[in-house]
């Protein structure tokens, strides 16, 4: 428990990144915001990233270090939300760093709008410094009520990934709000609920989020197994709505939102994967849910644009998917 009274806590969870963690922690430490708390959740680690987080807890007073439950990101991220004094979180993951502004930019927004939570600009980076991606022209200022969450379930401005927003503490805690313990796709189920008992969220344009993208990253890379993990999300996600959705009036919403998802890890995988057999188990893998089934549905398919109805078009064609990904790779486009 921090000895002052925190505006702000940031979450990070610690597993397997000694090559990075220590620019990360500077990012949180050298925050101009200085009322905050730092808690590290560290996993089971095979590298030095334990003997790191120590030393930081050593050396700063508001750096603080728990064992987390050895049950994947999202169960590490809720530990930091129990233990969190802050009035509002943040969450960076250890292998990322963050803007020397965040907090306090965040804190003063946040504050002087009452919003849920706050949205902002982040960056892709690969590993040898080159900007993969960036998203920082948000169409929107500010969205209210039940357009919160259209926007969530079609991935518009409201993004998937929990690591570009701050959140009102009290907001997570008042609506139970917690990850799935689940080790790979918990920032799916997470962000809906987030959007869905919202009433408020406002954007800032300006970039405050690096994203390291690894090769070896369990939580960015593409396999038929991640595929698989992230299936078994999509359906708790389908519970959920179906829980919420008493009049169904979100049935169209939640197969556009299927079809988008899906259909993005199906192009990085015809990018990325290596090993035709491997390629191939990805699509025996969306054979057997209802991907195809929902890619009929009109309904569905006008809620999202030309351009992802082109893709999921496509991706009926694996051979074609993957002759196309070949070509790229030849004139050196880019699948960020």
């Amino acid at each position: 428990m921090a000895a002052f009274n925190a505006k702000m806590s940031v979450i990070i969870p610690v597993f397997n990144v000694e090559s990075y963690l220590c620019r990360c922690l500077d990012s949180a430490i050298n925050q101009t915001l200085k009322e905050i708390e730092i808690l590290l959740i560290y996993d089971t680690s095979t590298d030095n990233s334990l003997a790191i987080c120590q030393s930081y807890a050593e050396k700063y007073s508001n750096i603080f270090l728990y064992l987390g439950p050895g049950k994947g990101t999202g169960a590490a991220r809720n530990l930091g939300v129990e233990s969190a004094a802050g009035d509002y979180i943040c969450y960076v993951d250890s292998d990322d760093w963050i803007d020397s502004t965040l907090c306090e930019d965040m804190h003063r927004l946040i504050e002087n709008t009452d919003a849920d939570f706050i949205n902002f600009g982040l960056e892709f980076f690969s590993q040898d410094g080159k900007v993969l991606r960036r998203k920082s022209n948000f169409k929107n200022e500010l969205l209210v009520d039940s357009a919160i969450f259209t926007k969530a379930m079609l991935d518009d401005d409201v993004l998937t990934v929990v690591w570009n927003k701050c959140y009102k503490r009290s907001f997570l805690i008042e609506n139970k709000i917690k990850f799935p313990e689940v080790k790979e796709w918990e920032d799916v189920l997470y962000t809906r609920k987030i959007a869905y008992f919202s009433t408020k969220t406002i954007f800032s344009q300006n970039v405050y989020y690096h994203a390291l993208v690894r090769s070896d990253s369990r939580s960015r890379s593409i396999s038929p197994e991640f595929l698989s993990k992230g299936l078994e999300l999509l359906n708790l996600e389908l519970e959920f709505i179906q829980l919420i959705d008493i009049n169904r009036q979100y049935e169209d919403l939640f197969r556009a939102h299927y079809l988008k998802h899906l259909t993005f890890f199906l192009i990085k995988a015809a990018f990325e994967i290596d090993k035709v057999e491997q390629y191939k188990k990805c699509f025996e893998v969306i054979n057997e849910s209802d991907y195809y089934i929902y890619a009929q549905s009109n309904d569905a398919l006008r809620l999202l644009s030309w351009r992802v109805r082109a893709a999921i078009y496509v991706c009926k064609y694996p051979e074609f998917l993957r002759f196309i990904a070949a070509f790229s790779k030849i004139l050196k486009f880019k699948t960020y």
